[in-house]
This record gives C-alpha cells, sequence and structure tokens, in this order.
C-alpha cells in the first residue's frame, strides 16, 4: 500500500459489504503510513460517504479495529456524543492483505479550524459542549484496567501496574521507558487509590474533535478515533487536554464538573501522565523538547536533552 491504492481489492471489500452493485464517486486520502491507509469515499451506490480504514501486518498503529467497534457502540449507548456509525469490522487476514474498518462518514470541521473563527459567546458554548461530551466519555466504565479485551480474559491488576503496562506498549524508545518508569515508580504512592476502570481516549486533539454549523449554532459534530483508547483514568485526557493548547477553558471545567468529579491528586499526578505523552510523541521540536525537559525537571528525573 505504499505505493499505489489498491482500488481493486477495496472494491471487493465494499461488494462485500454493500453488494455487487457498489460504485466507487470518488476517494481521497486522509491518511497514508507504511502498510497502513485512510480513505474518505463518497459512494454513487449507494449515495452515503464512508470512511475506510486498512491495516496490514506491518502497519505502525496497532488498528485493534474490532475494540474500536466496541467503544463506538458503548459511546452510541452510553452517551450523547454522535458518533459514526461503523458498517464493516474484519480483523482475520482470510481474504485481504490487511484488517480493515468501514464507517459512516459525519460531516464537520476540526476544532484546529473552527476555534479561531468563534466569538467569545461561540468560543463559551463551544466549550461546554467539549467539557460535557469530554465527561460523558468518562462514565463509562469497564471491569478491570488495561487494555480492552474483547474477551472478558483479562486478569484484575492495580492501576499503576496497568499504566506501566500502557506505557510500555505506547513508548517506542528503550530509554523512554525507563526514564518513565522511574518516573512512575517514584510516585508510585499517589496511584495507590485508583481503583475504577473508566474509558480513556487518549487522543482527544484538536483534530479529533469536529464541530458543525448547524442552524445558526456551533454544534459538536462528533468525537473521531477511539484506536487508541483503554481502560484506565479520565486524569489521562485530561492532563494531555491541559497541555495541548487550546483544549480547556473554564467553561469546559465548569460543563466537566457537572457531570464528572475530579480526584483530589490529579494535579500531583498530571505531570506524570503529561510526561507519557511526551515521550509516546517524542517529537524533536524545541516545543516539545521544552514541555519534556520541564516535566522531567518537575518529576525530579536526570535532566533531559533530546529524544534519541
Amino acid at each position: 500500500m505504499e505505493t499505489d491504492i489498491p482500488l481493486d481489492l477495496i472494491n471487493q471489500v465494499l461488494q462485500q459489504t454493500f453488494g455487487t452493485q457498489v460504485e466507487i464517486a470518488q476517494y481521497q486520502i486522509s491518511k497514508k503510513l507504511h502498510d497502513y491507509l485512510v480513505l474518505l469515499v463518497q459512494l454513487r451506490h449507494p449515495a452515503i460517504d464512508i470512511v475506510i480504514k486498512l491495516a496490514g501486518p506491518a502497519a505502525p498503529l496497532a488498528s485493534f479495529f474490532d475494540r474500536t467497534a466496541l467503544l463506538h457502540q458503548l459511546v452510541a449507548q452510553q452517551t450523547s456524543i454522535p458518533v459514526c456509525e461503523i458498517l464493516a469490522v474484519n480483523m482475520s487476514y482470510q481474504t485481504w492483505p490487511w484488517r480493515y474498518l468501514i464507517k459512516r462518514f459525519i460531516a464537520g470541521q476540526e476544532w484546529a479550524a473552527v476555534r479561531p473563527l468563534l466569538n467569545r459567546v461561540e468560543l463559551s458554548g463551544a466549550y461546554q459542549q467539549l467539557g460535557a461530551a469530554v465527561a460523558q466519555l468518562h462514565t463509562i466504565r469497564f471491569p478491570v484496567f488495561g487494555e480492552i479485551d474483547l474477551n472478558g480474559d483479562r486478569e484484575a491488576q492495580p492501576y499503576a501496574a496497568a499504566l506501566a503496562e500502557h506505557a510500555r506498549g505506547i513508548i517506542q524508545s528503550d530509554h523512554l521507558r525507563d526514564l518513565f518508569s522511574m518516573a512512575l515508580e517514584k510516585n508510585r504512592a499517589l496511584f495507590t487509590d485508583v481503583d475504577q476502570p473508566r474509558l480513556c481516549h487518549e487522543d482527544l486533539h484538536k483534530y479529533n474533535i469536529l464541530f458543525q454549523y448547524d442552524q445558526g449554532q456551533w454544534r459538536l459534530a462528533t468525537i473521531l478515533d477511539f484506536d487508541k483508547a483503554w481502560a484506565g483514568h479520565p486524569e489521562s485526557d485530561l492532563a494531555r487536554l491541559e497541555l495541548w493548547k487550546g483544549m480547556t477553558t473554564k467553561d469546559f471545567w465548569e460543563a466537566y464538573h457537572a457531570i464528572c468529579a475530579v480526584d483530589a491528586l490529579y494535579e500531583q499526578r498530571r505531570p506524570i501522565y503529561q510526561l507519557l505523552w511526551c515521550f509516546e510523541y517524542a517529537d524533536p521540536s524545541e516545543a516539545h523538547l521544552a514541555d519534556t525537559r520541564r516535566l522531567c525537571a518537575q518529576l525530579g528525573l536526570p535532566r533531559f536533552s533530546r529524544f534519541d
């Protein structure tokens, strides 16, 4: 999938999902990595817009699409957040050289583009919607901490152990894994009272939140990309949102607190979650390095210079 788009194979997938009369009107590439592809597709028959995600065995993203489908179902059932309808999922590799997910496309504009356009009143309303939506996500509970297990076979473990396991899975560098493990171990006592696994989206950045202008108002259209979600603690999402610019305000927090409480130890645990993001992303830009150095110093880690 690195050079040509395999439209013949994609058409076979679409025929299995929509029937032999399916016809592609047009498509565009939304994301393309090694052995991983996301297409926005407009179908002429049936007349709907869809998103297709394809992930081969060498894809850099885990892409547990069956888990993503489950999460969409839970969000649709337990919250008022609009989410894309999942139309097909296949994880088998039995017929095609990749696993795939097909979902309906929801129109909207990324928060990154919408936010600069809004006046004070519109911003207040948008942040209230965002705070309420994030809080609703955080009301979804799971039986145990860790990666979301579709078979229910995962054994219960303390949150700190699950967080350490989660970090090992998303931090690519051995050196950075060791540094995060050091930070977590030094502060393990802060996590002993965390006992309720809840949904953590882990990727609530300004490009995964869409708004739509409808009847004179900006309304939350949907939240995208649950592929990285896990059963952790909501603080992980909150810490990332606070680290990223333009994601939280007083209106956000008022709406969030109306649905979910924030633990008294959150502020002490926040730099650990933020360091996890910095190590996961590992971007060599000066801004990201500055955040990483600040957090390492705050947590008493060895002086951080650069990402290897």
